[in-house]
This record gives structure tokens, sequence and C-alpha cells, in this order.
């Protein structure tokens, strides 16, 4: 097995998340980072099966610049296949930093857009957008004071407003207590949106563009797309 792998230029698989700490429910993925050759796709899904394929390079970048995906990695990460001790290595590259304003204003920009716009994405995204815009703030919070956390519990504990929301991460549909906690949480602990009440989705773009906001214009591509393939299928 190991030899396949190898010449498929995965240099290390490495488990994270839930399963990694050992708090998984029952609709918990297994998320799997690979360490791969550069030209290799960054994120492919199979079922509940998540799998990051990320260059070394990239990684090691990442490292010494205190990416919060990689804080994740070098704080829980537990190695399944890593001959050349590759997390070890970058656990002595990770560095913190003392500001993650873009990470936290991202988060915010998105999670107001999906407040207004919730209704023209599909349903199933944003509510995991959602989580991952307070999953998002909260842990950038927690690495500005030196602690960052994963784990569902730990952001709960550190933003109890939010335990409700964090314990839906596996709900599929968004209903109206959902988007009304999550409305209450933007407005009490992250404050006004920067654009207007009446601003288009095509503002949001347009802002998630000038930002670089990868994640904010991949919710609006992706639940646009989703939204059009559910209405064809339903027809």
């Amino acid at each position: 097995m190991n030899k396949s792998i190898g010449d498929q230029g995965i240099s290390a698989i490495l488990l994270f998340g839930s399963r990694a700490r050992g708090d998984n429910s029952r609709g918990s993925d297994t998320d799997l980072l690979l360490i791969s050759p550069p030209d290799t796709p960054k994120h492919k899904s199979i079922g509940h099966l998540s799998m990051f394929f990320y260059p070394w390079e990239k990684l090691i970048s990442d490292a010494c610049n205190g990416d919060l995906f990689v804080c994740h990695i070098v704080r829980e990460a537990k190695p399944l296949f890593d001959p050349l001790g590759q997390l070890d290595k970058l656990r002595s590259q990770f560095r913190l930093r003392t500001s993650y304003a873009r990470e936290i204003t991202h988060a915010r920009d998105l999670g107001w857009f999906l407040d207004r716009h919730a209704g023209a994405l599909n349903s199933n995204l944003v509510v995991r957008r959602m989580v991952w815009c307070i999953r998002t703030i909260l842990i950038a919070q927690l690495a500005e004071r030196g602690t960052p956390a994963f784990a569902p519990a730990a952001l709960a504990a550190a933003a109890p407003s939010a335990a409700d929301l964090l314990a839906s991460r596996h709900q599929r549909r968004l209903d109206a207590t959902t988007r009304q906690r999550f409305r209450q949480y933007l407005v009490q602990e992250i404050g006004h949106p920067v654009l207007p009440d009446e601003a288009t989705l095509e503002d949001y773009r347009a802002l998630f563009a000038q930002t670089g906001n990868e994640v904010g214009l991949q919710t609006i591509e992706r639940g646009i797309r989703s939204t059009a393939e559910d209405a064809h299928h339903y027809r």
C-alpha cells in the first residue's frame, strides 16, 4: 500500500479534525491531509471522506505565516503515513501571528452575505458556511490570544452565544431558528455589515473580489450552481 501511495507522489497522509481528536459523532467527516505534488486538486470529497491535497512547499510557507488551517494540522493531526516525518517538521516551522484581522473580516463579510441572501443559495451550503464563519472568527480570536482551539466544545465555551449554532454543524437544511440565531450572533459579536442592507449579490461578489475573499467567491458560485441544479432536478 505504501508503495502505491508513493507512486502517486503522496509523501504523507495525516488525519485531522474530529476523528483525530476523538470527539466525532455519527455525521462527522473523516478529514485527511495528503502532502502531494503541486498540480494535485486541492480538495475532494467522497461521501463522508474529505481529502485536502497540499504541496509541501505551500504547507511550509503557510506554517511560517501562521495560517489557521496549518495551525489545525500542527495542533491536532495524527500521521497515518508519514515516512519522512513531515508532520514534526511542519510543527517546528509553525508560528502564530499576532493578528488575524483578515480572517475575521472575511468571515464577517461572508456571514452578512449569508444573512442577506440565504434564499438565493443552496440551503445545505448556507448552513455549512454559517458554521464556517463562526468557527473561523472564534478560532482567529483565540489564536490572537495565543490559545487556538478547534474542538466544538472548546469553541462553544469561548462563545456560549454560538453554542447552538456550532451544535448544528451537521444539519442539512436551513430553518428560521438557525437564521435568527446566526443573525443575533453577527449583531452581538461581530457588528454591523460593511455593505448596506439593500446590497445585491453582485455587490457582495465585488466586495469579495476586492478583499481577496476566496471562500466568499466560492460560496456564491457553488451556492447558485447548486440551487439551479436542484431546480432543474425537480422540474
